[in-house]
């Protein structure tokens, strides 16, 4: 699946879980944030692998309102889905290209407002924390 036809099918998974007719705001952007989650096998990953991934592609010393590029960051979450496949069982290993990708392509989605193609530190950890 291209990268854009996997954000494209998961914005209209989005529509059909429905989540829109939770009341409170909170509620509902928490079960988005759970679906994107579980959609690209963050659960999966630990705040332990996010802080080592930042210090292999040397990111942890950047300041946070420093712009990163696109290819650093593919690299970054390519990074992360790799070392993730390190640890898990040969049953359970994830499709590191599809689920960068669409990793990536929400990040840029969500954090890169002017389409620069350029998020900031800042962003990038707060959206692989939570």
């Amino acid at each position: 699946m291209e990268p854009m036809e996997a954000r494209v099918a998961m914005l209209q998974d989005l529509k059909i879980q429905s989540f829109d007719t939770i009341r409170f705001a909170s509620y509902r952007t928490a079960c988005k944030l759970r679906y994107v989650q579980k959609s690209t096998n963050l659960h999966l990953v630990d705040i332990w692998n996010v802080i080592e991934a930042f210090r292999e592609n040397g990111l942890n010393t950047l300041e946070p309102q420093n712009e990163v590029s696109v290819s650093r960051l593919e690299t970054l979450v390519s990074s992360l889905y790799h070392n993730l496949n390190k640890r898990l069982p040969p049953t359970q290993q994830v499709h590191v290209d599809s689920k960068a990708s669409l990793l990536l392509n929400w990040l840029l989605a969500a954090y890169s407002g002017d389409n620069s193609g350029k998020i900031r530190v800042f962003s990038i950890k707060v959206a692989l924390a939570i």
